[in-house]
């Protein structure tokens, strides 16, 4: 069974004659944590609008637990939550009238809403702050409040629009933990980032959208399989050798790709490593080894200015 199903699905918006998304088909399995990556623009945000029935697609369709979004959008709402990505608290509300007054709104009664308000601020560190109007509290915590509004519900289906964006790393890690507990407990969650180690971590499924199309998708192992090469080798350059250097000195082993004026990546296989590290050494470079992971894969999918 699937969460939600698209087919054709492309949206232009009013004076303009740019696709935001270009005949997307796709399909989000219930249960999972299904993320879409792309750059900023790329149509991410606009396809969650339309599932979650802000807008209408100009075209194509798409299905949310069997109910389309343009004939049955009252059905779909009762079923889903969202973190828009611009949304802010209102100022004079505190943590506590946000989400128990969100919880009342949804039909929870009053010891319930008041017991669920409570344990998600306890779980994002917000209880102690909870009687604080939000104009008073930091950026990170107001981030917060909009994530535990849409979690305490406890909706089938959850849309994460850049959740973490602007916490700290301890606050990122609060909220994935309560991401993969809601999973755990059955819910299909849909999340939107530009934390590649976010999606790394949490995503049961990936789909790689670039200029209102999926690309590709797959889940980690699906998409290493893309990039044809097991190590990354960044390389910082010097006065004495420049890009175009490296480029003639190690073309050969691999991939080469410009990140900027003076740093190179290399994407190679590990029987060359031993050999291109003594290379390096022996030319005076400074570099670093890693194995290859999401960020290089989409890198080198819709974000590289390749070499060749």
């Amino acid at each position: 069974m699937f969460a939600i199903e698209s087919s054709n699905v492309s949206k232009i918006y009013k004076n303009s004659d740019k696709k935001a998304l270009d005949d997307i088909s796709l399909q989000i399995k219930e249960g999972q944590i299904s993320t879409l990556l792309g750059r900023n623009g790329a149509g991410k945000t606009t396809f969650i609008r339309i599932c979650s029935t802000q807008l209408l697609p100009t075209s194509g369709k798409v299905v949310v637990f069997g109910d389309d979004v343009t004939r049955y959008p009252e059905r779909i709402r009762q079923k889903i939550s969202i973190v828009p990505q611009e949304g802010r608290p209102l100022r004079a509300l505190t943590p506590w009238d946000h989400v128990y007054n969100w919880l009342k709104i949804n039909g929870e009664k009053k010891d319930v809403a008041a017991q669920k308000t409570t344990d998600i601020l306890t779980r994002l560190e917000l209880y102690s702050v909870k009687d604080i109007p939000a104009l008073n509290l930091s950026g990170g915590m107001k981030q917060k409040i909009l994530v535990g509004m849409a979690m305490a519900t406890e909706a089938p289906l959850l849309f994460l629009d850049e959740p973490t964006i602007g916490l700290d790393p301890v606050s990122r890690r609060q909220v994935w933990s309560i991401i993969k507990d809601w999973k755990n407990k059955g819910i299909s969650i849909v999340l939107t980032t530009h934390y590649m180690d976010e999606a790394e971590i949490l995503s049961d499924s990936i789909f790689i959208i670039d200029k209102g199309r999926v690309i590709t998708k797959g889940n980690m192992a699906d998409l290493k399989g893309t990039l044809n090469y097991h190590t990354r080798i960044d390389v910082h350059t010097s006065k004495d050798i420049n890009i175009s250097d490296l480029k003639d000195l190690f073309g050969s082993y691999g991939k080469i790709v410009n990140l900027s004026s003076d740093s190179v990546r290399l994407f190679t296989f590990e029987n060359t490593v031993r050999e291109l590290s003594d290379t390096l050494v022996h030319k005076n470079l400074s570099f670093s080894v890693t194995p290859i992971t999401l960020d290089d894969i989409f890198v080198n999918l819709v974000g590289d200015r390749d070499l060749d």
